[in-house]
């Protein structure tokens, strides 16, 4: 009996639920549909994004970020209702500096959108001039050997300066492998270009390794504040080729024989010492194991094979004086074939630069009387805290031109006179203050294109090449270099005053 109403007990009690539950629930919603039956309305459901207004920019300079200000986006519900959708996300595929159109795709809530956005035109000022080159069928250039028939159009603030018919080729050793590749550039008639005297051949140094972008320039700099006879001209620019961004370059002058480049005789000899002397079209090896290849006369149409023979009987006579017991002799050692007081400021300056490079330019003015002269300089992407392929940076308490990579020096630094004549040069040159203003005005100069230029390579992070460790940062790049100048030249004046 008991169970019975247990039973009985339990059945009012669901009951009872099963009522509450109605009451409170299925009779509204009921109530609810009768509703919607009669006033015709059916409950809105998203269905997609529209863009109801575009931005107030969908064409964009060259390398310019793009800003979608403007822009309107609406969603879409089943009842035709819109509403406005202020979170959402746009992006597009085309590379900034690169010239086209593509679509850029609004984002929201799991569905898209598309407009149409284009980049050209002018790339986005910097402050510095733009090299435009636009080859014949836009042409890759893609070697060394082979010049690239084109057009190049510089402007300034805007305007063009220069526009010129020219070709292009690639140029450089180690360089050319870079990502970022410098050129070769040849115009079909002397020109001036920004100011720089006038003359067929021109180059765009890339100076990828370098995050400073600075230390090409600093040398030339200093070459002129120690007053070498001839020191490559150059000019920052932007270079845009074939549409293409390609970063900050520098525009410069090549080492060649010239009015307006190394002014010695047409016949004179312009020659260079370099690791890749063998992959040129006429070299010789001296006596001591040194490669040099021709710059002047011109390897492949001037040079004569008496001219050939003559320099290296020359280098091959002074190697042997050199290495003789009587190499200081003050009548027939030496300085019977060399001029002295260049030697003496090379190896100044290569040592102010700590320059690791091996790379030496000499003249000879003719097959008579003159003397080999230590210039023009070049070659400075391993200098002033870089160039250890083990990532670490160089120190500053050491010499870059010495011994065991010292050329010639490593005999001249035991004549006692040749010491002297370096002591008395360092005494005489004061550049510290003059190098750092120069970097200081240079690094401000190249504030915005070093911007671009570094979006256009995202290497700050990451160590490339001969780079050293990576500071993370243009201004602790140039912070870094500045310091290792001011440690090295307290260093050097430590050495030379005491020579």
């Amino acid at each position: 009996m008991s169970i019975i109403k247990n039973r009985m007990h339990n059945s009012k009690k669901t009951y009872s639920q099963t009522t509450l539950f109605l009451l409170l629930f299925a009779i509204p919603l009921f109530f609810n549909a009768c509703d919607k039956e009669e006033t015709g309305k059916v409950e809105e459901i998203f269905l997609d994004i529209e863009i109801s207004k575009l931005p107030d920019k969908t064409t964009f300079r060259l390398g310019e970020t793009p800003d979608f200000t403007g822009i309107e986006v609406q969603e879409i519900y089943t009842d035709g209702t819109k509403k406005p959708n202020n979170n959402f996300k746009i992006d597009w595929s085309t590379d900034i500096f690169k010239r086209g159109t593509t679509q850029a795709t609004v984002t929201a809530r799991g569905r898209r959108a598309t407009f149409e956005i284009s980049f050209g035109g002018d790339l986005v000022d910097t402050g510095l001039p733009v090299v435009y080159i636009e080859t014949v069928d836009q042409a890759p250039v893609a070697s060394k050997d082979n010049y690239v028939e084109g057009t190049l159009v510089i402007k300034e603030n805007g305007k063009t300066v220069t526009e010129k018919s020219m070709r292009i080729k690639g140029r450089g050793n180690a360089t050319w492998t870079y990502p970022k590749k410098p050129y070769k550039i040849k115009l079909d008639k002397k020109a001036s270009i920004l100011g720089m005297e006038e003359a067929k051949d021109w180059v765009l140094l890339a100076n990828y390794c370098d995050k400073t972008l600075l230390r090409t320039a600093i040398a030339f700099k200093l070459s002129r504040l120690m007053r070498f006879p001839w020191t490559p001209d150059d000019r920052f620019v932007e270079l845009v080729l074939n549409g293409e961004y390609l970063g900050n370059y520098q525009l410069v002058e090549p080492v060649e024989q010239g009015t307006n480049r190394v002014d010695i005789p047409d016949d004179g000899f312009l020659f260079e010492r370099d690791g890749y002397y063998n992959q040129e079209v006429n070299y010789f090896v001296s006596s001591r194991g040194y490669g040099f290849s021709f710059k002047n006369p011109d390897p492949e149409e001037d040079l004569t094979p008496q001219q050939w023979e003559y320099i290296k009987n020359y280098v091959d006579t002074f190697e042997g004086v050199l290495a003789s017991s009587t190499f200081n002799d003050p009548q027939d050692g030496y300085a019977r074939f060399i001029d002295v007081a260049s030697f003496v400021r090379w190896f100044v300056y290569h040592n102010i630069l700590a320059n690791m490079d091996t790379n030496v330019y000499m003249v000879k003015e003719d097959m008579g009387n003159s003397k080999i002269e230590m210039y023009p300089v070049w070659d400075f992407e391993w200098s002033l805290g870089i160039g250890w392929y083990d990532g670490a940076r160089p120190r500053p308490a050491n010499y870059y031109v010495w011994e065991s990579n010292a050329f010639y020096y490593d005999k001249l630094l035991q004549d006692p006179a040749f010491k002297a004549e370096i002591r008395n040069l360092w005494n005489s040159t004061a550049v510290t203050d003059e190098i750092l203003n120069f970097i200081d005005e240079t690094a401000e100069m190249l504030d915005q294109s070093q911007q671009l230029n570094f979006k256009r390579w995202n290497i700050l992070n990451e160590r490339v090449s001969v780079g050293g460790i990576p500071l993370g940062s243009y201004k602790a790049e140039v912070d870094c270099d500045r310091q290792f100048f001011i440690n090295h030249m307290n260093w050097l004046n430590s050495q030379f005053s005491t020579y």
